[in-house]
């Protein structure tokens, strides 16, 4: 059985579809079929699974892949549970890791409106946010449609916290940190630096389009942004001097 070579691991509404999208056109690139694979955090994972049965279970989703391809799925929710890096360490000490990042704001009105478009949200967006600390404290487990699961709107923001999580398991060598906008306004670019990441050809990259667009109305909760723009103004900060020293010159209007 082959082991996977990379994964998309966050961050949830930050372009992770497209990105897949992109990468799967690649002939050197076989990403997992279906959406997402959720192995890592399933509710029946277990640590005691080896090597062995992961990647047996991971085989089902790569039957078109042949094995001289790098293999690599997308779960955004990866690099948001934090016992799910030591995980991926155990299982390919050599993975690399994908990360694309977006204005938190953004992510996480967006969550909610898709939240609220798939039934799992019934409260406004002001009273969710508000509630979402006692909703994580009250249901943290991993079963489908916990609150750690759908109503973890605000604290997925908290990139520098993930980000440091991860380079505690990984070098900084096998991370790759790109920004939603830079796949969109600098598509060539940004498919370039993740081809060189991994190592293969980045000759007829594929072109851009719109993979997935217009979850809600950008012109609504002008308050809440700014709310929400002062929350995570101290961990932006702190995520724009980790990138520095990672060897980033971020640029990002939302890092302020």
């Amino acid at each position: 059985m082959k082991t996977l070579d990379f994964m998309i691991v966050g961050v949830q509404k930050g372009g992770t579809t497209a990105l897949s999208y992109f990468l799967a056109q690649h002939p050197q690139l076989a990403i997992a079929e279906g959406k997402e694979v959720h192995l890592f955090d399933a509710p029946d994972y277990s640590p005691q699974w080896n090597h062995e049965q992961i990647n047996q279970r991971y085989a089902v989703h790569f039957n078109q892949a042949t094995t001289d391809m790098l293999w690599g799925e997308s779960t955004p929710i990866y690099c948001y549970w934090p016992e799910i890096a030591p995980e991926l360490q155990r299982y390919n000490p050599a993975l690399k890791l994908i990360i694309i990042l977006r204005d938190p704001v953004e992510r996480a009105i967006s969550q909610y409106a898709m939240e609220k478009s798939r039934g799992d949200e019934t409260l406004p967006l002001w009273l969710a946010f508000l509630s979402e600390p006692f909703r994580l404290w009250r249901d943290s487990g991993s079963k489908q449609g916990s609150a750690r699961r759908c109503h973890s709107y605000c604290s997925r923001g908290h990139y520098y916290a993930q980000l440091q999580n991860l380079r505690k398991q990984f070098p900084d060598e096998q991370i790759l940190v790109i920004e939603n906008s830079e796949l969109n306004n600098q598509h060539q670019q940004s498919l370039q630096a993740v081809c060189t990441f991994l190592g293969v050809s980045s000759e007829q990259l594929p072109e851009a389009a719109t993979i997935f667009s217009g979850d809600y109305d950008r012109s609504h909760y002008a308050v809440m942004r700014w709310l929400l723009g002062c929350y995570y103004r101290i961990t932006n900060r702190r995520l724009k001097n980790l990138l520095i020293a990672m060897g980033y010159s971020p640029d990002w209007h939302w890092l302020g």
